[in-house]
């Protein structure tokens, strides 16, 4: 009998974690946060619906999302990334940080019970 692969739901009440072959992908910050936005979960989302909604200057959005990388363009600021990440419904660019400081959940563990 074939067996069908089902595909696990992502978190309802949170932006969901991505698969590890999303974040290897990304190779810059910019290149992450526009993957990020290409993954989000409502598809039909259009980069002003995600000013309006996350009250961001629009013509920042714009930059944050531009395929090129000029000089110029403005990035998306580390306190933003919350509201991005539930807005787009992943946690792509956190754990892209996550990675890129090759952070792991048990050193932070134990670094946390160490300061205790």
């Amino acid at each position: 009998m074939d067996q069908l692969e089902f595909k696990l739901l992502g978190r309802i009440d949170a932006p969901s974690v991505c698969p590890e072959q999303w974040v290897r992908k990304a190779e810059t910050y910019r290149d992450v946060v526009r993957l990020a936005w290409t993954l989000r979960r409502a598809k039909g989302a259009k980069a002003v619906d995600l000013a309006r909604h996350c009250e961001f200057h629009a013509q920042h959005v714009s930059d944050w999302l531009a395929m090129d990388d000029k000089p110029k363009r403005r990035s998306l600021p580390a306190h933003h990334i919350p509201a991005f990440e539930d807005f787009v419904g992943n946690t792509l660019v956190s754990q892209w940080l996550a990675r890129h400081a090759q952070l792991t959940v048990l050193e932070e563990i134990t670094a946390t019970k160490a300061a205790a």
